[in-house]
């Protein structure tokens, strides 16, 4: 793994982001001392046996953590969350390392299902729509609170070909 990361000029701490681990995890990777996760092993072999460009992929994340808005970045299917900013760590009233890698979809309030049950007739999976808005009422308290009126979806793939849902919360319908 070190020598792939070296040739492919990654730094470890960037690749601990994308895997979502620490810097000193991969090192531990890389010596031997500790073995990935099962996710990440998969993930791993993916990154070493494509040629991607994972610096988009990086922006991308960059951006979402150092939005002034409310916006969470999660894998299409799974709903896995892969990155989330200040302002949604603020209203989710944690923070989202504690998150990273799991299933947000047990925190769905009843619009968010309703919506996601919309998405097959869209054509969502299949490319022929990539964003939806829809209106929710949110949720005050536990499991999560949720204080956004509007929230707007918007579908794209990584550079190793994972669709992602960037999802934006808004306060007034978005134009």
């Amino acid at each position: 793994m070190r020598q792939w990361r070296r040739e492919s000029e990654i730094k470890q701490s960037r690749l601990a982001d994308i895997v979502g681990v620490t810097q000193a995890t991969v090192s531990r990777w890389e010596k031997g001392l500790q073995t990935p996760a099962p996710l990440q092993i998969d993930l791993l072999h993916q990154m070493m046996t494509r040629n991607r460009n994972f610096r988009l992929d990086q922006a991308i994340k960059r951006l979402v953590i150092h939005s002034r808005q409310r916006v969470h970045l999660i894998e299409d299917r799974s709903h896995r969350l892969l990155c989330a900013s200040g302002p949604r760590e603020k209203e989710w009233q944690r923070d989202s390392g504690d998150l990273l890698g799991t299933s947000l979809w047990r925190f769905a309030t009843p619009e968010i299902a309703q919506a996601e049950k919309r998405l097959h007739g869209m054509g969502w999976h299949e490319d022929q729509a990539d964003h939806l808005t829809f209106e929710t009422s949110g949720r005050d308290g536990p499991p999560m609170p949720i204080v956004d009126k509007f929230i707007l979806w918007e579908r794209f793939f990584l550079s190793d070909g994972t669709a992602v849902r960037l999802t934006t919360g808004f306060d007034t319908s978005p134009v």
